[in-house]
């Protein structure tokens, strides 16, 4: 085999590899269904009033559950109620891994235009040289 050859039978098997793993992702992707732009965590904080008990220094915090969002670049902050928090959590969840899905789409096009490109140049033969005006016969 052609050095040429054996470099395209190397660049389909990466493209091989590479559609399995889009498949992968693609399927990642189709799967999940609602999604949420942000996070959900717990927030400590003082509430303010001067005879609570986070007053003190040495006083315990306020701990409440919160959705934090961005909005027209300004971060926004909701309480969210014990009845919503496994759902909120879980659509949280499911923007992050949307998001590495769509990250690992990006990076395998990349790969795969490069492989295109590799397997092209590896198929690729110069034209045909022309012949000599010398050598040629003149009728």
């Amino acid at each position: 085999m052609t050095p040429g050859l054996d470099q395209a039978s190397r660049q389909r098997r990466v493209l091989l590899g590479l559609l399995e793993d889009y498949g992968r992702l693609v399927s990642h992707v189709l799967a999940l269904g609602e999604l949420l732009k942000g996070s959900v965590y717990e927030l400590k904080t003082r509430c303010g009033k001067p005879s609570c008990h986070c007053a003190s220094r040495q006083g315990p915090l306020h701990s409440t559950l919160v959705l934090s969002w961005s909005e027209t670049g300004r971060t926004r902050l909701r309480s969210v109620g014990p009845a919503d928090r496994a759902r909120w959590r879980r659509l949280a969840e499911d923007y992050r891994r949307f998001r590495q899905s769509r990250a690992g789409l990006v990076k395998i096009h990349r790969q795969v235009l490069l492989a295109v490109d590799r397997l092209e140049k590896a198929l690729r033969r110069p034209p045909p040289k022309t012949k000599s005006r010398s050598k040629r016969r003149r009728s």
